[in-house]
């Protein structure tokens, strides 16, 4: 009997590594998309399309839950600076719980595979929330592994995006070219 493991998933390609790796260590995944972070709402239908597609690839299967970026913005917005920790923590809350309604073995996040995240507060909050639900959590460095789920997602055409999802990260992302004067296309 294999062991179930619920990945909260924040796109399709920082999926494809960690689900690889899971299942060829025994697991059965099932995928969790709950990602109130992405905005605006076309980009959260784009990253959920996109991780339909790479699912398909993979033979798993994802559980969608319901999309409300409001309390996001609003604990984003009273502090820009510290957005990231609450965040991660609602995600991984909500997958924790999930795991436990559903009587998986443990849980994980793709979160772990981002070179862009801080790893360690991510393993800490995975482990702190896992405490509260009364639900394992695995943890895994799924890193060492971003160039294998980079060339999959561009082989198998799947959505690759621009920023993290939340709209502070994408105006960090495009703050050099904001400040820059656009181009006024005369010679």
């Amino acid at each position: 009997m294999s062991r179930r493991l619920l990945l909260h998933i924040c796109c399709g390609p920082c999926a494809i590594a960690p689900v690889l790796r899971l299942k060829e260590a025994g697991w059965q995944v099932t995928g969790l998309y709950y990602n109130p972070n992405i905005q605006p709402a076309m980009e959260y239908l784009r990253r959920r399309d996109a991780l339909a597609k790479a699912a398909g690839i993979l033979g798993i299967d994802i559980l969608y839950d319901a999309y409300d970026p409001v309390p996001h913005l609003r604990a984003s917005l009273a502090d820009p600076a510290g957005r990231c920790v609450p965040c991660w923590d609602d995600r991984l809350a909500r997958t924790a719980e999930t795991a436990r309604t559903l009587g998986c073995d443990a849980f994980s996040s793709s979160l772990l595979y981002s070179r862009y995240q801080d790893h360690d507060r991510l393993a800490a909050l995975g482990r702190d929330r896992a405490e509260a639900a009364g639900a394992a959590f695995l943890y895994q460095d799924f890193r060492i592994h971003w160039d294998e789920g980079v060339a999959l997602s561009r082989e198998w055409g799947i959505y690759r995006q621009p920023y993290c999802g939340c709209v502070l990260s994408e105006l960090e992302r495009y703050a050099k070219k904001l400040r820059q004067p656009p181009a006024t296309g005369r010679p």
